[in-house]
This record gives C-alpha cells, sequence and structure tokens, in this order.
C-alpha cells in the first residue's frame, strides 16, 4: 500500500511538472505573441514637412501597428541629381532598417536633414518612440576590399573630373572615376552654368553701347608697364581696339586678351597682410585661349547653349554662356554620357584618403565606401584630382583666410557640404605646393537662409539693381563679387534686395527661375516678394515707399543718360517698370575658394621648386593660380572645363 502511494504521489508530481512545464511553454507564446503585437505606432497615414536646400520637403508617411509601412515624398525642390537621389536613399533606407539612425549623404545634408526632420515629426504624430528609432541600427555588412586598375583615375566627378574623364576616354586610355556624394555634379550641379568667352558668332548680336565703348577707348591711355606679366596681353589688346573704332562699332567687341586682361583687373587683390596677388599669366591666357575651342567641344559631345550673352554678376563684360537646361547640368550630363560611352566606370559614394606613391611617382589611390568598404585603385598613367575647394570646410576656411577682416564658423556657403578640401590635403601630403589660399571669394547673393543660389529671381547683371533695407542702392551692381559682398556686409542685417521686373526677372514662360524653381511656391515661402507696383512691393519689405519709387525712378534716368553718377554703373540694362515688380532677399556667402595646387598649363600639379610631380595631375576649383584673389563671374565653369580636358588628354598621354 506505501508502495502505491508512493508510486501515486510519482506520478502526481509528473503530471503537475508536465502541466506546469506546458503552461510555461504556453505562457512564453502568449507572452511573445503580445510583444510581437504590441502597437508600436498608432495606424494610420500622417504628413510632414522640413525645409531643405531649396525649400521644403513633404513627406507623407503610413504606419501599421508594428512598422514604417511606407514613405512617399509629396514635394521637393532638391538639387536635380543630388538633392532627390539623397531623399530617395534616406527613404530607403528608414524603410528598409525600420530607423531613423540614418546617416546623411555626403554633399547633400541639408537634403538629407530635411527628410529625416518631416519623417520624425511623422513617427511622433503615429506616437511612436523617436528616441528608440534613432538607436536601433540598421543592419550593414563591410564588403570584401575592392582593387582595381585604369589607365587614368579621377577622383570627384564634378565638372572639372567629369572633363577629365571624358577627354581622356576620347584618348583611348580607360578611366575610373570615384565620387564621395551620392551622386555626380559637385558644385556645378549647384552653379548657375554661365560660361565666359569670347563668341564673334554669337556677340554679334548684342549692341555695343557707350559706356562699354568708353572702357575699352580707356585701355588706349593704359601703360603695359603697370600690367606686369599681363602687358603682352594689352599691347595686343590695344591694338585690336584701335582697328574696332576705325570700323562698325555698333556691335560687341571682345577678344581672349579682353577677357584676360578683366581677368588680372578682377583677381589683382592685396590681402590684410600686404600681400599683392595676381594670377598666373599662363595659365589665366591657357583658359581664355581655349575658352571658346572647348565650349565648341562640350557643344560637339551634345550640349545646348543658348545663343543669347549676358553678363553674370561679377563678369564684367557680356560674354557669359548659358546651357538650355538648367544650371550646370547642361554641361555635366554631355560630359558624363560621353565619358560613359567609351567606357569610363563611375563608383560612387567613394571618397578618397589617400594617394599612392611609388617610386617617386603618383601610380594611384586608396579610398573607402560609404559602407566601410575599402577600395584601392591604381593608375597605369596618371592620377587626376578634381575634387573642389574647401568652401564647406569652416575651420580650413578661418585657417587660411587671409583677406576678409571675419571669417565665421557660422558663415554659410553656397557649396555642397562635400566641398571640404580633401584633395588639397592629399596633394599637399605628396609634396604639392599651394597658392593662393588666403583669398576667398564671398557670393553677395545668396539666400539669406540657406546661403545657396537658388531661390531668386534676377536677369543679367546689367538689369540687377542692389537696394538696401532703406531702399537706397549702395554699389555697382556691376562690379566684381567681392567688392559686391563687401558692400553688401555693410548694410543692416547684412542684407539688401535685387529688384527686378518682368522683363528683368529672368522667368521662363513655364514659371521657373534659372534653377529650375517654381516662382510661385518662391512667392508662396516668401523667398521672393511681388507686387504690381513699386509702392506695394515697398509696403511688403517693410521700408518706406517712396524710398524705393524715388530710387528707382531714379535709376531709370540713369539708364536714360547712360551714366551712373552715385557708383559708375558701365552697363544697363532696360528701366524697372514694367508689373509686376520683384524683390529677392539676398546676403553674402561662401562661394570659392582661389587658392589650391599649383599646376602648369599641361594641369601637372607641381612641387615646392615648380617642378611637376609625377603622375598627379589637377583641375578645378582644388588649384589656385587662376583666378587670384577674387574670381570672375562666369570663369569658374570655363576654368573647371578647359583644364578639366587638358588634365585628362595630359594624363591619357603620360607614359
Amino acid at each position: 500500500m506505501i508502495r502505491k502511494k508512493k508510486r501515486l504521489i510519482s506520478l502526481l508530481m509528473i503530471f503537475v511538472l508536465l502541466l506546469a512545464a506546458g503552461c510555461s511553454n504556453g505562457n512564453s507564446k502568449d507572452a511573445a505573441a503580445g510583444e510581437d503585437s504590441k502597437a508600436l505606432f498608432k495606424e494610420g497615414t500622417y504628413t510632414a514637412e522640413a525645409e531643405g536646400n531649396g525649400g521644403p520637403v513633404k513627406v507623407e508617411v503610413t504606419f501599421t501597428a508594428t512598422e514604417i509601412k511606407d514613405i512617399k515624398i509629396l514635394n521637393q525642390t532638391e538639387t536635380a541629381g543630388l538633392g532627390d537621389a539623397a531623399l530617395e536613399k534616406i527613404r530607403t533606407s528608414i524603410l528598409e532598417g525600420q530607423t531613423l539612425a540614418v546617416d546623411v549623404i555626403t554633399g547633400a545634408t541639408y537634403s538629407s536633414n530635411a527628410i529625416l526632420k518631416a519623417v520624425e515629426d511623422c513617427v511622433k504624430q503615429a506616437g511612436g518612440d523617436i528616441e528608440a528609432l534613432k538607436q536601433k541600427s540598421a543592419d550593414s555588412k563591410t564588403g570584401e576590399a575592392i582593387e582595381k586598375t585604369a589607365d587614368v583615375i579621377v577622383i570627384g566627378g564634378g565638372g572639372a573630373g567629369l572633363a577629365a574623364a571624358a577627354s581622356a576616354s576620347e584618348d583611348g586610355s580607360t578611366v575610373i572615376v570615384i565620387e564621395k556624394s551620392i551622386s555626380t555634379g559637385g558644385n556645378t550641379i549647384r552653379a548657375g552654368g554661365q560660361y565666359n568667352t569670347y563668341d564673334p558668332d554669337r556677340q554679334k548680336n548684342v549692341k555695343m553701347n557707350q559706356s562699354l565703348l568708353n572702357e575699352l577707348k580707356g585701355y588706349l591711355d593704359d601703360k603695359p608697364e603697370d600690367y606686369g606679366d599681363f602687358a603682352p596681353s594689352l599691347i595686343t589688346l590695344q591694338g585690336q581696339i584701335k582697328e574696332y573704332l576705325a570700323g562698325d562699332t555698333t556691335v560687341l567687341f571682345d577678344s581672349p586678351e579682353l577677357h584676360t586682361i578683366h581677368a588680372y583687373i578682377g583677381g589683382k587683390r592685396t590681402d590684410l597682410k600686404g600681400n599683392t596677388i595676381t594670377g598666373n599669366y599662363e595659365l589665366v591666357t591657357t583658359m581664355t585661349n581655349n575658352s571658346l575651342p572647348t565650349l565648341k567641344w562640350v557643344e560637339g559631345l551634345g550640349a545646348h547653349i543658348s545663343d543669347e550673352v549676358g553678363t553674370v554678376l561679377g563678369a564684367l563684360w557680356p560674354r557669359s554662356h548659358s546651357p538650355l537646361e538648367h544650371t550646370g547640368i547642361g554641361y555635366l550630363k554631355p560630359l558624363e554620357d560621353t565619358a560613359v560611352k567609351l567606357g569610363t566606370e563611375i563608383m560612387l559614394e567613394t571618397e578618397a584618403k589617400e594617394l599612392i606613391v611609388e617610386n617617386g611617382k603618383v601610380t594611384g589611390v586608396k579610398a573607402v565606401k560609404s559602407d566601410g568598404t575599402p577600395v584601392t585603385l591604381k593608375a597605369n598613367k596618371g592620377v587626376v584630382m578634381a575634387t573642389g575647394g574647401f568652401g564647406a570646410n569652416p575651420e580650413m576656411r578661418q585657417k587660411y583666410n587671409t583677406y576678409w577682416p571675419e571669417m565665421p564658423l557660422t558663415m554659410k556657403t553656397t557649396n555642397t557640404p562635400a566641398a571640404t578640401g580633401d584633395g588639397i590635403i592629399m596633394g599637399e601630403n605628396v609634396g604639392a605646393q599651394l597658392v593662393g589660399m588666403g583669398f576667398i571669394q564671398l557670393m553677395p547673393s545668396s539666400h539669406p537662409e540657406t546661403g545657396s543660389l537658388s531661390g531668386g529671381v534676377w536677369g543679367s547683371a546689367e538689369t540687377q539693381v542692389f537696394v538696401n533695407k532703406d531702399g537706397k542702392r549702395f554699389v555697382n551692381e556691376y562690379a566684381e563679387r567681392d567688392v559686391l559682398a563687401s558692400a553688401a556686409l555693410q548694410q543692416e542685417d547684412q542684407l539688401f534686395y535685387i529688384i527686378c521686373d518682368k522683363n528683368t526677372a529672368g522667368i521662363s514662360p513655364e514659371g521657373k527661375n534659372v534653377w529650375g524653381d517654381d516662382v510661385e511656391k518662391l512667392v508662396e515661402t516668401k523667398s521672393i516678394y511681388r507686387a504690381d507696383t513699386l509702392e506695394d512691393l515697398a509696403v511688403q519689405l517693410g521700408m518706406d515707399k517712396n524710398a524705393l519709387i524715388d530710387e528707382i525712378n531714379k535709376y531709370n534716368g540713369y539708364i536714360e543718360q547712360g551714366v551712373d553718377p552715385d557708383f559708375g554703373k558701365s552697363n544697363f540694362g532696360t528701366k524697372i517698370e514694367t508689373a509686376p515688380f520683384y524683390a529677392t532677399p539676398r546676403s553674402p556667402s561662401v562661394h570659392h575658394t582661389m587658392g589650391g595646387l599649383a599646376i602648369d598649363t599641361s594641369a601637372r600639379v607641381l612641387d615646392a621648386n615648380n617642378q611637376p610631380i609625377p603622375g598627379l595631375y589637377a583641375a578645378g576649383e582644388v588649384t589656385g593660380g587662376i583666378h587670384a584673389g577674387n574670381r570672375l563671374g562666369g570663369n569658374a565653369i570655363t576654368d573647371i572645363i578647359v583644364f578639366g580636358k587638358i588634365a585628362g588628354e595630359s594624363a591619357s598621354q603620360m607614359k
């Protein structure tokens, strides 16, 4: 009996244990199921927006109870090919990783932050845990090390880099381009796209005016010895002017020599330490003499250039050409298409870190992809450095600046965030000589909030009228950019307005400005102001209506007289008199860094002894010596494509 009781007790204990185990397993399942089904969000669709580089980025985010189901970008005006690509990549990364811990895209910081902030707003509306999503890391794996070889390696996929790739490819070389951003384009994609060159065919349609004629006559009185190394160009120019004056003076005059003299005048500057700088004569004349043949080369590759010639701000003469497509895309697309068609490989999100030097020659580059994958590229012939300047590197700007009394770290820039001086640093590390590093150009007419060039309306420099917050002009609008920026910095809040009318605002029939911005949206966001009368425009701007009306009437009178007794403007457009009237708020920001790697006319990088560093070439804003202390508006695109083409050819011919 005792034995039976023990057996019964044992069976009961086993039963209890099994029952407990079963309950335990069941409870775990229930707990797990409960945890999985716990609502993380309030189901639904929410919208939000945040300010990007070109304006508001509006998103629509759909949530289930447990995930971010979809993200739609409802509205954005970010840079085509860069900002819009960044938005799509950030969108995809958030959805795939179900996380807000997504890195911003190199070169598109404002666009990246805009979509992240907008999605975060939607998460908040849906009751989600923002901090948890910011802590959750998406799975990322570093790929296997990449090693490749080509004849020519190009570092940087902006205008200079793509010109180098296209020309080297045309010469039969194999080419690899690396670009640290999400897309090609660099600063060129952000630029207005104006290209300076003499052009007899197009400029024969431009009428000469008395002010420009007087400027030409003034050069006849100048002494060659006052022009230093540039004396030969002045002497040639004086002969050209005499010949021109003896013939038809109703058609605009221009020549490579006049362009050269303007580059000399516009670039000759003295810094705060008393050091005077002028452009390198051989480099400047290489640019001006090759400007028209190079433009025709790009046209031959598919670029479509307007037949109209104007004056971009700070160009000093009507020789600025524009692509029919918005901004610098008009040059970038044919250059990239040509390079790729001829076999060029483009590696995006690949950041150069270090040049490879073997036996005194630059033979390649070490880089890293955005996921951490190491990349080693070897060049059979040469490496072209085309990484741009350092306009988006506040510490580097402050370190080198010797021209402006102040260069605050907080000063905005028109540049892509990728313009951090990488190529200059890499070049210096292999013994490259640096020139002109202390001179930095400010763009006077930048967006006060973003620092960008876009978001406004205006036409050629002849037509622009600058007024301060009191409605008063304060500078010759046809002057060099540093002159304009310096004057703007002295105005209240460092703010001014560009005043235009229907005929001078540069608005397309489709209602777009030169960057492709929708003018109606610019008005809605108060990026620009529009009115049917100058009186109403003044009221919107908070200024005395009579002051603005009187100032514009006075300016229109100067146009009739062809003389500006207040500030000496030498070239005028049409009167400001046809409604609607526009005002674009503007403020200076960092635009171009003149200093960089020293090069020769073959785009070979020079060492401290002015000797070429074997295997290393450079083009574009990463170089110095061409623009001296102040770059003429419209000379940057000319510089990058002329010397980009030369760099590609030179590297391709390297033995």
